[in-house]
C-alpha cells in the first residue's frame, strides 16, 4: 500500500512527516524539485513536464501504480494534516498507519475500485447517526484508497478541479463503485485557501466553470448550485447507482 502524494508549490508540506513508517512518494514538477530538496522532502518522484493540470499527475501515477505493480494506492493531496476516527459524536486524532492501514484492511475485503475516508468535521456527526461503511452514497475525495486493477477508465483533464468527483461517477458507471468509511477521516483547509496547489485556479473561479461542465455531463445526477459565496455541483450519487442497478448500503 503506498501513499502517493501530488503536490505543486508546496515544499512546506507537512503530510510526508505524519505518515510514520507508511511507503510514500511525493510527485512533483521539474520546476519545483529543488525547493522541495532544499526543505528535506524526501522521496520524490519528478514528473516528465511542469503545469500540465492535475488530471494528468493523477493519471500519471495511476500508471505509475501498474507499471510498478502497486495494486492499492492511496492518492492524497498534499496539504492533509492529521487522521483521526470518530465514534458518539467525537474524533479521535490517531497516527496516520493506524487510520489508513486500518481502513486498508477493511477495503481489501471488498475491492471496490475507489474507497474514501470522511472529512472531519462530517465524521463525528456521521458517528452519531450513521453506519460506517456506505456503498455508492458518497464521493472519494482528498484522501482515496483506489484498487488498480479494477480501474479501467481515467481522470478526464476537462473536468480539473472537479476530476475526482467525475472520477467517482465514473467508478459507479464502469464498476462496483465507491466503498465509503464515514468515521475514519483527514483534516485539511477548506477548498482553495491554501497558498500553492491549485490556489491560483481557484481564484480565477475556473472550479465554477468545472462545475458547470461537470453538471452538464452527468445531468440529471449533478447539478449546479451556489455555497459560501461559490459555484459548485451537487450530486445525486445515489440516484445514479440505483438508475445503473448497482449496491446501495
Amino acid at each position: 500500500m503506498l501513499v502517493c502524494i501530488p503536490s505543486k508549490g508546496r515544499p512546506g508540506t507537512l503530510l510526508p512527516s505524519k505518515l510514520g513508517s507508511l511507503p510514500f512518494l511525493v510527485f512533483v514538477e521539474p520546476q519545483d524539485q529543488a525547493s522541495y530538496q532544499t526543505a528535506g522532502i524526501s522521496n520524490l518522484h519528478v514528473l516528465p513536464a511542469n503545469n500540465q493540470g492535475i488530471s494528468f499527475v493523477r493519471n500519471y501515477i495511476l500508471n505509475f501504480a501498474r507499471k510498478h505493480n502497486h495494486d492499492w494506492i492511496w492518492m492524497m493531496d498534499d496539504d492533509v494534516s492529521d487522521f483521526g476516527i470518530a465514534g458518539y459524536g467525537k474524533v479521535a486524532t490517531e497516527p496516520a498507519d493506524v487510520v489508513l492501514s486500518g481502513f486498508h484492511e477493511v477495503a481489501s475485503r471488498y475491492q471496490f475500485p475507489v474507497n474514501g475516508i470522511n472529512y472531519r468535521q462530517y465524521a463525528w456527526a456521521c458517528s452519531k447517526a450513521r453506519a460506517r461503511y456506505r456503498v455508492n452514497v458518497k464521493t472519494a475525495e482528498v484522501c482515496t484508497l483506489l484498487f488498480i486493477p479494477k480501474i479501467t477508465w481515467e481522470y478526464r483533464s476537462r473536468f480539473n478541479l472537479k476530476e475526482d468527483r467525475d472520477f467517482c461517477l465514473q467508478a459507479i458507471k464502469h464498476s462496483s463503485g465507491i466503498f465509503f468509511d464515514s468515521y475514519s477521516c483527514f483534516n485539511c483547509p477548506n477548498v482553495g485557501t491554501n497558498a500553492g496547489g491549485l490556489e491560483s485556479e481557484y481564484a480565477l473561479k475556473q472550479d465554477h466553470e468545472a462545475a458547470v461542465r461537470f453538471a452538464r455531463e452527468w445531468h440529471p445526477y449533478a447539478s449546479v448550485v451556489k455555497k459560501a459565496g461559490r459555484v459548485d455541483a451537487k450530486l445525486d450519487i445515489k440516484g445514479l447507482a440505483l438508475s445503473l442497478n448497482r449496491q446501495i448500503r
